[in-house]
């Protein structure tokens, strides 16, 4: 008995399920949000062309010179790094940080440096990772990743000039 009115059940419901449903008035589908229409994502996909990539990718070529900026506290003096085409790295008026190799990755500006002369200081080589925040020609903004955020060091170019030697005799003036 008690099969036959589950069985029962089971069927009563089933056909609620399956029953159709009168069509919605006119009042009814415009209130309705889930009609309505959505812009379809290929579309719309089209405008994310102009968009740029999150990394932006700089050339080795772009960043060899020396790069140079005030030493503070002493602003007609200046310090930097020397950036060289065998992946060479000097540092300039910094007597204690002395940069010996660079590598790029992407956006991201590694320099191998170890300290000398400055007692209790861990002498280990070490890597400044810093993140390329603008380069034109003549100016360089770092972003140190272990610096407080919105912290920034501004580097300009050296500007090498080329002198024209005048030849001796067929030789060139030293």
């Amino acid at each position: 008995m008690i099969k036959q009115r589950l069985s029962l059940l089971v069927l009563l419901a089933g056909m609620m399920a399956c029953r159709q449903q009168a069509p919605a008035s006119k009042a009814e589908l415009e209130d309705d949000s889930s009609l309505l229409e959505v812009t379809d994502s290929i579309a719309a996909a089209a405008d994310t062309a102009l968009l740029t990539a999150d990394t932006i990718s700089y050339s080795p070529d772009q960043l060899i010179g020396k790069w140079l900026q005030p030493v503070p506290g002493l602003d007609k003096q200046k310090q930097g790094f020397d950036l060289r085409k065998d992946s060479v790295a000097r540092s300039l008026n910094m007597y204690t940080l002395v940069y010996e190799k660079w590598g790029l990755v992407k956006d991201t500006l590694l320099l191998w440096n170890h300290t000398e002369g400055v007692e209790k200081q861990d002498s280990a080589a070490t890597i400044d990772t810093v993140l390329i925040k603008e380069l034109t020609d003549s100016t360089l903004v770092l972003f140190p990743v272990k610096a407080a955020e919105g912290y920034l060091e501004k580097y300009e170019k050296e500007i090498v000039k080329k002198v024209k030697s005048k030849k001796v005799k067929g030789k060139k003036a030293e």
